[in-house]
């Protein structure tokens, strides 16, 4: 009898211990699809932000590639705003967006030490056209906010805010900062609501299609000619400002 307790009591023991061993089994498996789950949702994240981009706007080149690029463009300037001196011998054209993460890039790290080195000094115009991708809806709107504050003098001080506040392209909140950023608010309000400015970003697009504008920011750089043309070299995306230095110098030191 006694052996019979104690064969009854290991077998007890051996259920406890299959059966705890068979929970931790579920558990673990339970553990690794979560865990499995959780990198495909990340992959797939990460998939949606790439088919987001532009493409073109992948990873900016590094300088030594962006020397390999195409032989001069023929680039006309239109009738579009232009910071610095008009005589300048240098000219830059940018295609831009006011949504394009990578266009704000381009503001924040390049533009202000091109103005600050060639602009101010009388050596470099420079020129922005507007080239908004279909994909950006705010993008339009704000080029359009933009050309109407040009309409009174404040192009320049619009295009500021529009990217130095990339939360408030909204028409709406750019009428309600019309006042702050110096401009006549009945007339800026009018201006973008009958939209005449429309056919001058169309054309802005239109002409950047025609010079192999894909994405944005695209520049030209080049020497400044008489009438509203320049020979430019083609520069893609957002480069970092020691590309520039090199095209501008090489304009300049042509120029001279």
């Amino acid at each position: 009898m006694k052996t019979l307790e104690i064969l009854i009591g290991v077998g007890v023991l051996l259920s406890v211990i299959l059966s705890g061993w068979a929970l931790y089994e579920i558990t673990s498996m339970k553990v690794d699809v979560a865990v499995q789950s959780k990198l495909v949702e990340n992959i797939e994240d990460d998939i949606k932000e790439l088919k987001s981009r532009p493409a073109q706007a992948a990873r900016p080149a590094a300088p030594s590639q962006a020397r390999q690029q195409p032989s001069e463009v023929v680039v006309s300037i239109d009738d579009d705003p232009i910071k610095g001196d008009p005589e300048a011998p240098v000219t830059i054209v940018e295609f831009s967006d006011y949504q394009c993460p990578f266009c704000k890039r381009n503001y924040d790290n390049v533009l202000g030490k091109i103005d600050e080195e060639y602009i101010s000094k009388g050596k470099v115009r420079y020129v922005f056209r507007d080239y908004p991708l279909a994909f950006h809806k705010k993008a339009a709107p704000a080029a359009m906010a933009a050309n109407c504050a040009g309409e009174q003098g404040k192009y320049w001080e619009v295009h500021n805010f529009l990217f130095e506040n990339p939360d408030k392209l909204d028409i709406p909140i750019i009428i309600e900062s019309a006042q702050a950023l110096g401009l006549d608010k009945t007339k800026f309000e009018a201006c973008v609501n009958d939209k005449s400015k429309e056919s001058e970003i169309t054309d802005d697009f239109k002409d950047g299609q025609q010079y192999g504008v894909t994405g944005t920011p695209s520049f030209f750089i080049g020497r400044t000619e008489a009438g509203k043309e320049i020979a430019g070299t083609f520069v893609r995306g957002a480069q970092p400002f020691e590309v520039f230095k090199q095209h501008i110098d090489e304009q300049l030191e042509k120029a001279n």
